[in-house]
């Protein structure tokens, strides 16, 4: 008798045992899946904040590209002007102010849509720019008044410049104010076919 009500004891305590078993399981797997979920929402909280960075860097190199091709059509329109008004050599390039100025803006703009459409990132508009500083450059050393040769080539250059400028005007800067615009940016919506056009237009 006294056996048996041991072996009940026993039998208790391991069925109590047993119970107890089962809620601490329970929660671990509660634990386990509450923080497998946070790491996850961290993981692509981190991924989004990383495409909302591309997203301002790309809308960052649109606006200087905009900025690029308004100085140089400046430069250009006032160059061709003072020329005709007497003003040569060094004192035509302190009146345009024009020391250095390049398409950087419109290289980068180009390089980002490579890089979104996993292109080579041969980028002929660094050599373009390149060609059209020095272009420039040249004609800011002239102590003469233009040829007929030199107005037509500026000329010609400023309306090519105007082109580009109206293309990237196309693109979204309002895309700034808002997260998901910026987000939609990093992802190339809206605006890859403004760098293929920029492309084109200098391949003429």
């Amino acid at each position: 008798m006294m056996k048996m009500k041991g072996v009940e004891k026993m039998e208790d305590q391991q069925a109590g045992k047993r119970t107890l078993t089962l809620p601490i399981t329970l929660v671990l797997l509660v634990f386990s899946l509450i923080g497998n979920v946070f790491l996850f929402s961290q993981y692509l909280q981190g991924k989004q904040d990383e495409q909302l960075r591309t997203g301002q860097h790309i809308i960052e190199t649109a606006q200087q590209a905009a900025a690029n091709y308004n100085a140089l059509i400046n430069e250009a329109a006032v160059m061709l002007e003072l020329n005709e008004k007497g003003v040569y050599t060094d004192k035509l390039q302190q009146a345009t102010g024009a020391a250095g100025l390049d398409g950087a803006g419109a290289a980068a703009f180009i390089a980002e849509a490579k890089s979104i459409k996993g292109e080579a990132a041969e980028n002929h508009a660094t050599a373009y720019f390149a060609e059209i500083r020095k272009t420039l450059d040249a004609l800011h050393g002239r102590k003469e008044p233009y040829t007929e040769a030199d107005k037509q080539s500026l000329t010609a250059l400023r309306q090519s410049l105007e082109s580009q400028a109206a293309i990237i005007a196309e693109f979204d800067f309002d895309a700034a104010e808002s997260r998901s615009s910026t987000l939609q940016i990093a992802t190339g919506i809206g605006w890859l076919e403004l760098a293929d056009q920029l492309e084109t237009e200098m391949s003429k």
